[in-house]
């Protein structure tokens, strides 16, 4: 019993697989012998058209994508602001090209660099600045698009 039963079954995936394969030859002879070759037609819901247009308009609300920026100076207190611009405009000087971001996080004031896409581009640049900034980490967050 069981040996005709497996024999059924083999059977009938011979005879499926069999179907696939002519639908799929039939699929090439029909490119290969269309009427208007190099055109494609896309027949699709029109739910997946909203759907697409949903995606597209609320990436456009974001601003910037998901990546890494490297924290290099977080404190809070009077003379906190002044630190930190202090700062950035050493790193600014030393490190032209890469981008400065300094905000307020109540109560404290942080200084962030860089628009890593990838954590390993982010900790490869953390390994060059370590000597200079030996608190720096990396962090993830919203960056700007890269450049065109």
């Amino acid at each position: 019993m069981r040996v005709s039963f497996l024999f059924h079954i083999l059977f009938i995936s011979i005879i499926f697989n069999a179907n696939a394969q002519l639908a799929g030859t039939k699929l090439m002879r029909d490119i290969q012998y269309s009427d208007s070759p190099g055109k494609v037609t896309i027949v699709q819901n029109s739910d997946i058209v909203k759907l697409v247009d949903k995606h597209l308009f609320e990436e456009g609300k974001r601003k910037g994508i998901s990546g890494y920026r490297i924290r290099i100076f977080s404190d809070s207190g009077s003379q906190a602001r002044k630190q930190g611009r202090i700062i950035e405009a050493g790193f600014i000087g030393r490190f032209k090209g890469i981008n400065t971001y300094f905000l307020f996080d109540s109560p404290f004031y942080r200084l962030y660099i860089g628009d890593f896409r990838t954590q390993s581009e982010a900790l490869k640049f953390l390994r060059q600045i370590e000597g200079e900034y030996p608190d720096a980490f990396v962090v993830r967050s919203n960056i700007n698009y890269p450049s065109l």
